[in-house]
């Protein structure tokens, strides 16, 4: 996940240019774009000057009549640790702004509460909200939440199999310039309900949609062919999902659209190629849901005259093979940088006291989604090495703008019961972090560094899969011991 150096969600990007004026934010009509450029080159900077003209903006900012330049103040506030001060700024923001976004944002969460958790009691709360926050207040970039509305009580009202009220919402919807994003959402909450009749032809339109719109649909056109593909399958349309998997969908890393298809195959009498996908698939790693539907095509295919665990064990042997050829193509070999750094304990620990292992270095924050759903792998992976003296894993934490950071992070540590070597990067000055001086741009990244104190990988990016995360820190781990 790369983190912006300020977090700015209504641009949705972080952008940058060379000029620094002070106090923009109170230019006669200085644009939202324009500002954020200033702040984030300020931000990226990181020095003392550059942090006094940051608290100068935020000051500007906060003392706006415009309420998102009030917010981006106080997220300076927060960046700059001043907790104060930005606690300060938002206690005020719904008593200047009582129909502002913020307002409108508390009052929304009161329309979906567990109390109206039907879809009459829903849209009853939702039509008063209306009345206070009507979409036409709002510019249309901050006009999404509506379309979310209707996306929610469609799915409530076909939930209740009220089909009709249901199907209106669903033509609110598809005149919203988000039908694409929450027409989708839609569609996942109707497959958990298994309701796949209703989410065909909804699906169809979002198809049709995501073709006109190149901009949006390029990234959403992939997962709505995927769910489509499943609801076809499971209104036993299994030609239809070839047709739309092979086409559209295949080759594909994704777990489940491998198994639709193969399902799909198998219902039509296709076995040999239902297992010649699967087994192309699980060659790029072992998994627990691909080894459970190729095993009874093993075996019908064999006709009991070959080992399934033969079959698994040659297949280990291959996957090997396959990542050990491609880590040793992905090798580098660079001085890494030294540091010294504080651990949780307040213990001072040096990279250079670490020559003679093998040492894997994780940047990771507490708000990094990816960093998060790969540390059962990265748990895994610390227990299969913790008798292993020759190898270290240490855990940089980083890029934490809260100005209690280390309790916020060993709080973490603890509900999730996770067992790690934590290291606090410098969070104020970035020119003096170690996110810094090894080019990280994006979390989580992991570095291994061999026992020379040379680099030899760095990968960027989550891994949700245990086992294959495992695997990949085994192979590393392994190549860069050899050195």
């Amino acid at each position: 996940m790369k983190k912006t150096i300020l977090t700015f969600a209504i641009l949705g990007i972080c952008l940058t240019f060379q000029n620094v004026n002070a106090q923009l934010a109170k230019k006669k009509g200085v644009t939202l774009e324009e500002i954020s450029k200033e702040i984030n080159t300020l931000a990226k900077k990181g020095d003392d000057a550059s942090k006094a003209q940051l608290l100068t903006e935020a000051k500007a900012l906060s003392e706006s009549k415009n309420e998102t330049f009030v917010n981006f103040g106080s997220s300076i506030y927060s960046f700059l640790q001043k907790t104060e001060e930005a606690e300060k700024i938002d206690k005020t923001i719904l008593k200047r702004f009582p129909k502002g976004l913020k307002a409108r944002t508390e009052a929304y969460k009161n329309v979906f509460s567990e109390s109206n958790n039907t879809a009459v009691s829903a849209e009853k709360a939702y039509n008063q909200f209306l009345k206070k926050f009507p979409a036409s207040n709002f510019d249309e970039k901050d006009r999404t939440l509506y379309s979310s509305a209707e996306a929610k009580l469609a799915a409530l009202y076909f939930k209740e199999n009220n089909t009709s009220k249901a199907q209106e919402y669903v033509n609110k919807l598809k005149t919203s310039k988000s039908f694409i994003q929450r027409g989708y959402g839609l569609t996942v909450e109707l497959a958990k309900n298994n309701d796949y009749k209703n989410s065909l032809p909804i699906l169809e339109e979002l198809i049709s949609k995501a073709k006109e719109d190149q901009a949006i649909g390029s990234q959403y056109l992939p997962l709505v062919y995927s769910n489509y593909a499943k609801a076809l399958y499971e209104t036993g349309r299994y030609d239809e999902v070839i047709k739309i998997s092979e086409k559209y969908l295949i080759p594909n890393e994704i777990t489940t659209i491998n198994l639709t298809l193969a399902n799909a195959y198998t219902k039509v009498g296709r076995d040999l190629d239902a297992f010649l996908l699967l087994d192309k698939f699980i060659k790029s790693g072992r998994n627990k849901d691909i080894e459970e539907a190729i095993k009874p095509l093993f075996e019908k295919l064999n006709a009991g005259k070959s080992n399934f665990s033969a079959y698994t064990d040659k297949l280990d042997i291959e996957i090997k093979e396959a990542a050990l050829t491609k880590y040793k193509a992905e090798m580098i070999k660079e001085k890494a940088p030294d540091f010294s750094l504080v651990n949780m304990e307040g213990k001072t620990v040096s990279l250079s006291d670490l020559k003679g292992k093998v040492v894997v270095l994780d940047f990771w924050a507490t708000w990094c989604g990816p960093c998060v759903g790969s540390f059962p792998g990265m748990q895994a992976g610390v227990d299969k090495y913790k008798g292993d003296k020759e190898v270290e894993f240490l855990f940089i934490n980083c890029w934490q703008s809260e100005k209690n950071y280390k309790e916020v992070v060993e709080k973490f540590l603890k509900d999730k019961n996770y067992r790690f070597h934590v290291l606090f990067d410098e969070m104020n000055d970035r020119t003096k972090s170690i996110t810094t001086a090894y080019g990280v741009e994006g979390i989580p990244t992991k570095v291994f560094i061999d026992k020379e104190g040379y680099i030899r990988f760095i990968s960027s990016g989550g891994q949700y899969d245990v086992q294959k995360l495992v695997d990949e820190l085994e192979t590393k781990i392994e190549l860069a011991r050899k050195g």
